[in-house]
């Protein structure tokens, strides 16, 4: 065990090695924030790519195969094919100012009420979403500290490992800005994607390459190739039917990556529309391939463990703790820190992002104490999950993308509208009350009538495009 704890050492002193080199880099809020556009749209991609996968996904995608089969493709698919129409539709009104946020953008075309709600929106959300990737990434470190030999009680060890991580992670988000973010994106990228494919090796080597056709032929015998779900289920879950999938993949994509301002943040980083759209729509087929490189993972660990009992969504993590010899049991943590480090420190910079355009907090604050503060927010709600992670019942990626799905559908309506020609018949604050409440309408649609999280999306942005369009033909009846 000791020497993957300096494996992550190591790692950590690399990481703090990117803050520190980029601090000199970070004086000026474009330079804190956009890095000057100088990086090279490719770094950006990588930096794209790593920031949406998290802790989440390099544990939780294994899980899916290993308890079903490919079916997860289908919204992957669908996540090219919405990117593609961002990059179309709405990058070009992204690059037509001088906006640093997008939110500014809304805030140009309807005030700054909604600029703000769909910030404040944006902050919860990512508090409450970043903080249980926080929570699930800290999981490999308390575990090494347990094997290491400290003596206190679980819960405390959890809090120690989220300390270690929260820290390394805001003294290098903090130091150096976006640059050194989007760089170490790049080298964490790298860690897990090398991580996946060494598993992957692992668990073929152990199963023995000899009998590989052996076990393909036998998930295949089992239906776990299946990729495309083309029967509707009349009375059980339709997530997966093929429409809803590719659907809900597409409105889920076009949420994320063209309001959604962490992600957005990346390709905006550019200096032209062009590098934009090869930032965006490359994104989604390198996603693909890696959500490829876990699902064949979680298909071999089924062959693995045939006939045990595991919980789906531990599985990876018991392979990685059960049979990873050391020290590439700390090459494999870094690997999950890598993910986690990448999108919290994503995060922390595009919640200081938002605070300081879209409420205006850089006449105060500048962007590093702004950071500073985000990364402690965090790392508070990163212990809210020792109070729920009892009650989950739902694969945690699957819970994640329910809960993200309420708050996209109204927000693709919001810019949407806003790259209309026509004005609002509503004033900025009741625009701003139909789009609170057209989250709570479909987080009660969602809840009530048990609606796959590949259907709420749509439901919310019609939702407000309902508000907005009765409002229409209200104010024509008064005139």
């Amino acid at each position: 065990m000791i020497w993957d704890l300096l494996v992550l050492v190591f790692y950590f002193i690399v990481v703090f090695y990117f803050g520190f080199h980029f601090a000199k880099n970070t004086q000026k809020e474009e330079d804190f924030y956009l890095a000057k556009k100088e990086i090279h749209w490719i770094f950006l991609l990588l930096s794209l790519v790593a920031t949406e996968t998290s802790s989440l996904t390099f544990l939780s995608i294994p899980s899916l195969s290993y308890k079903g089969d490919y079916r997860f493709l289908e919204i992957a698919i669908g996540y090219i094919v919405g990117r593609t129409i961002v990059a179309l539709f709405l990058l070009p009104s992204y690059f037509s100012g001088n906006t640093i946020s997008v939110y500014e953008y809304v805030g140009n075309r309807f005030g700054k009420s909604p600029q703000k709600t769909l910030s404040f929106v944006f902050t919860i959300s990512r508090l409450l979403g970043d903080g249980i990737r926080l929570y699930v990434s800290s999981l490999p470190i308390a575990f090494l500290l347990e094997r290491m030999g400290f003596a206190i009680s679980p819960e405390l060890l959890g809090i120690l490992a989220l300390s270690i991580l929260s820290l390394v992670t805001i003294i290098y988000s903090v130091l150096g800005g976006f640059r050194a973010i989007v760089f170490t994106d790049v080298l964490q990228w790298v860690i897990y994607i090398v991580g996946g494919i060494f598993a992957l090796g692992l668990i073929l080597s152990q199963l023995g390459y000899e009998t590989l056709s052996n076990h393909i032929q036998h998930l295949e015998s089992l239906g776990k190739w299946k990729v495309f779900v083309l029967d509707y289920n009349q009375t059980g879950d339709n997530s997966y039917f093929i429409l809803f999938a590719i659907l809900g993949g597409v409105f889920i994509s076009i949420g994320s990556h063209g309001t959604d301002l962490m992600l957005v943040q990346r390709v905006i980083a550019t200096k032209s529309l062009i590098s934009a759209k090869k930032i965006l729509i490359g994104s989604g087929i390198v996603v693909f391939f890696q959500f490829l490189l876990f699902l064949c993972i979680g298909s071999l660990l089924y062959v693995f463990y045939e006939g045990q009992s595991i919980t789906p969504d531990k599985v990876f993590s018991h392979f990685i703790v059960n049979e990873v010899p050391s020290p590439l049991l700390g090459i494999l943590v870094a690997a999950i820190l890598a993910s986690a480090m990448s999108t919290l420190s994503s995060t922390i910079n595009s919640l200081s992002l938002t605070w300081a355009r879209d409420w205006e907090m850089d006449r105060w604050f500048s962007p590093r104490i702004l950071s500073l503060f985000f990364g402690v927010l965090l790392f508070f709600a990163s212990l809210i999950p020792y109070f729920l992670v009892e009650t989950w019942e739902k694969g945690i990626l699957e819970m994640g993308l329910t809960i993200f799905s309420y708050t996209l559908g109204p927000s693709i309506a919001v810019f949407f509208l806003a790259k209309g020609k026509r004005d609002l018949p509503i004033s900025g604050l009741l625009f701003s009350l139909f789009f609170i409440v057209s989250i709570v309408f479909t987080m009660f649609v969602g809840i009530g009538f048990k609606l796959s999280f590949t259907l709420l999306v749509p439901i919310g942005a019609l939702t407000l495009l309902f508000f907005v369009g009765l409002s229409h033909l209200f104010k024509k009846k008064l005139t």
